[in-house]
């Protein structure tokens, strides 16, 4: 029987650095379910009105870039980031190059994680507790950084679980009960 624990990823506080091994451990998941994935399989959409892997994993860096830097950091959104490949990728028209690899679209995730990492270093256990405010057209949020970090875990792994099962129906693998 082998057992398994999750330890702090380091150069941040210990709760703090608890929270980013559990993202850490959920985006090595993730780039094991598509490091065999073909162009075709990354950029395929199973319907029109549905969204491809690579749009998938660009959206998780999306959401992550949003909580962090936009809510945490308190910075705008402005045309530099509306620019990006992973900025409102599941919006109709801003699908991802096709010429984007799944290194280069992971990668792409991976690079908003090291600035997730930088900013979270200069945070304390004690603001994990601490709410940050985000005005937005229609209401207003309040979370906690305890709570955006729970979130990105767990929306980061629902989309894996998505990537996974539209990995399997792309490669015309069947699973019997």
């Amino acid at each position: 029987m082998s057992k398994q624990t999750l330890t702090p990823v380091e150069g941040v506080p210990t709760q703090i650095g608890f929270y980013l091994a559990g993202m850490e451990e959920v985006r090595e998941q993730l780039r094991d379910a598509v490091a065999e994935i073909t162009s075709d399989q990354l950029h395929a959409k199973l319907r029109p009105d549905t969204h491809s892997i690579a749009q998938l994993i660009l959206h998780c860096g999306e959401a992550e870039w949003w909580w962090i830097q936009c809510v945490v950091a308190g910075r705008e959104i402005d045309e530099e980031l509306k620019s990006t490949s992973f900025w409102d990728v599941l919006e109709e028209g801003n699908e991802p190059s096709s010429a984007m690899s799944a290194i280069t679209v992971v990668g792409e995730i991976d690079r908003i994680r090291s600035l997730t990492r930088e900013l979270l270093s200069g945070f304390q256990d004690e603001d994990l507790d601490r709410y940050f405010e985000r005005e937005l057209p229609t209401r207003k949020i309040d979370k906690s950084l305890r709570w955006i970090l729970h979130h990105l875990i767990d929306h980061e792994a629902q989309h894996k679980g998505q990537i996974l099962m539209l990995k399997r129906l792309l490669s015309g693998e069947s699973r019997e009960s």
